[in-house]
Parts: structure tokens; sequence; C-alpha cells
């Protein structure tokens, strides 16, 4: 008989849970269009749910009617968003998370103290989009092979992290850059890597380990699931994505005894539960 072992953390993170409870509430009381900025979070379920409660989701402010209610992501948004949004007239509901709104005052700091600043995480994002903005000029490192010789010699630098970058990878950037650059004057290092995802990641590889096969639940479009996957098929081959309850699963669990579970920070519990009792059926 299959055994399905659970992760302790399945769902939605704190951060999360706020940023969808607000727009839940947002939805409820107000009676006029809501509008949203992009993904409030990064699961297609979850989106189609508010979705169908009357969100509107846009990819530009151009597309919002002058007066209209916006709701900014919860990773957090340029400043030229919120200025362009003021000469619409628009009223802001910003669900950010706040541990990404401390790291947001950390990059500032370190910015305000003519600091170089570098970003180890992924260019395309847009938390690391939304951090560049606060420090222009910012270097950003999305893997080891970034760092150059000598590129800080002689240089005050700052480093931070996107908050769901792996902490096994910070550090082997952190650890090449002093190596590579011996003149550094200053060094100031934060990791910024939020902590229900080092826990996650803690958890993703300890579960690799004691099972046949693990599925890691949540959407290709979360930086922090990615992570999870690329984690646990580290350690186990036999790890896979499940972004939703199909027929797939009975390939992918076929002659497995033990199965693992573990959820990204933006797969919301349901989802979770659905697919075990798929499994469990």
């Amino acid at each position: 008989m299959l055994k399905i072992r659970f992760a302790k953390s399945i769902g939605f993170c704190s951060g999360v849970r706020r940023a969808i409870d607000i727009a839940e509430k947002t939805l409820a009381i107000q009676n006029r269009r809501i509008y949203s900025l992009g993904a409030i979070i990064h699961n297609p379920q979850v989106i189609e749910r508010l979705k169908k409660k009357g969100l509107l989701t846009v990819k530009s402010l151009y597309e919002v009617e002058d007066g209209s209610t916006v709701i900014l992501p919860s990773h957090g948004s340029p400043r030229f968003i919120i200025e362009a949004a003021q000469k619409k007239k628009l009223k802001l509901i910003d669900v950010t998370c706040p541990y990404v709104s401390s790291v947001h005052k950390i990059c500032k700091s370190l910015h305000k103290q003519n600091l170089k600043v570098i970003i180890i995480g992924d260019k395309v994002h847009p938390e690391v989009k939304a951090l560049l903005d606060l420090a222009p000029g910012a270097r950003i490192i999305e893997d080891i092979s970034g760092v150059k010789e000598n590129e800080f010699s002689h240089c005050k630098i700052g480093i931070i992290s996107q908050t769901t970058q792996a902490k096994d990878k910070f550090f082997k950037i952190v650890g090449r850059l002093l190596e590579k650059n011996h003149d550094i004057l200053e060094v100031h290092i934060f990791n910024t890597i939020c902590l229900d995802t080092s826990k996650r990641q803690e958890e993703v590889k300890r579960l690799a380990e004691a099972v046949d096969t693990v599925l890691v639940i949540g959407s290709r479009m979360s930086a922090n699931t990615k992570r999870l996957l690329h984690l646990g098929r580290n350690v186990n081959k036999s790890t896979f994505l499940v972004e939703q309850d199909s027929p797939d699963l009975g390939r992918l669990l076929k002659g497995v005894k033990t199965v693992g579970i573990i959820s990204g920070a933006s797969a919301p519990d349901w989802l979770v539960r659905s697919i075990a009792n798929k499994i469990k059926k």
C-alpha cells in the first residue's frame, strides 16, 4: 500500500496568506472594479479563484480606469509604478510581503551609504526588479559563474539576496565574491532569504532522503517552488513538480511505496489536499 508522508510546510506562507486575505476582503467590500497589476501571487489556481470573485488582472496601468482601485503584487513594485498610479489618481492596495518590505529598507539603506549594492537573484523576477529600482546601478548576480575577478576591488559593497533564493547558493556566491576580490574595502552581508523559504528548503532535502518519490506542489511561475524542485532532485532524482490534480499522477507513482508531499509558499492547502485525495483513491 502506498504511504504518503507530508512535510510540515504545506500551503501558503504568512506573507502570501496575508496578501490573499487582503485581496478577498477588498473584493468583498468594494462595489466597483478592482484590478491587480499582474499576478498578486504566483499561482494560477488562486488567481482564477480571485478572478471569479471579480478581480481584473492587467499587465499595465494604462489598462486601468482613472480613480480605480488597484492591488499591487506581494513581491513588491518599482517606484515608477507608484508614481504612475498617483498620476491616474488610483487607490492602491499594497499587499507586499512584510519580509520583502524589510529587504527594501536594507537595500535603500545600503544605497544611501554609497555602497555598491549586489543582489543575488534572478534578473527577470519582479522582486529583483523592485530592488534594482531602489538601488540604481546595483549589480545582479544570478549564479556563481557571474562572479568576476577583482570587479569590486577597492570598493565598499553591500550584499543582499532575493527572498526566495536557495541558501546554499547564496553563501557559495558570497564565498566566491570574497575569494575573487581580495582588496574589498568594506563588506556588508545580509542574508535576506525568507525564513519560511529556508525552512521549506531544508524540509524538502530531508523528505527526499526518506521517500521513494517527492511531489512538490505549486506553480512553475513560482521561484520558491522551482527551488524546492531543484533541491529535492539533487537528493532524489524522483522529485517532480505537480501544478494540479492530473492523470499523470498515476504514471509518476507507478511502483512507488512511499511518496513525500511538500508545497511551495504560494500553493494553497486546498490544492495539496485535492492532490493527496487523488493519490489515496
